[in-house]
């Protein structure tokens, strides 16, 4: 059963305009609805090969880019590893440290 003001997407088609919602024979846009689609256009192999060297040139330069990045985050995680043993060892002799000055005959 179908809910009253509400279309479905089988019952009506979609607008051909820029909104693109689902109307009656007219859209709010003033574009007219229609139900066949259109032709898809020939592209100029100008212009095909324009944009295919433009993505293989932008994955070449990716590759290129990430090669050179990659050993020095290596290095960073590296230094950051061994500052973080530097600091986990640090805080690790200042807790037995205050362990220690804490223990009395009281406890």
């Amino acid at each position: 059963m179908r809910t009253p003001g509400r279309a479905s997407a089988s019952a009506s088609p979609r607008c051909s305009g820029p909104c693109g919602i689902l109307f009656g024979p007219n859209c709010a846009s003033g574009a007219r609805v229609t139900d066949s689609m259109v032709p898809p256009v020939q592209v100029s192999p100008l212009i095909k090969l324009g944009r295919y060297s433009a993505l293989f040139l932008g994955m070449a330069y990716g590759a290129k880019r990430y090669n050179y990045l990659k050993p020095r985050a290596e290095e960073e995680r590296r230094l950051a590893a061994e500052e973080k043993k530097k600091r986990d060892e640090q805080k690790r002799i200042e807790r037995e440290l205050a362990e220690a000055q804490e223990d009395t005959i009281l406890k």
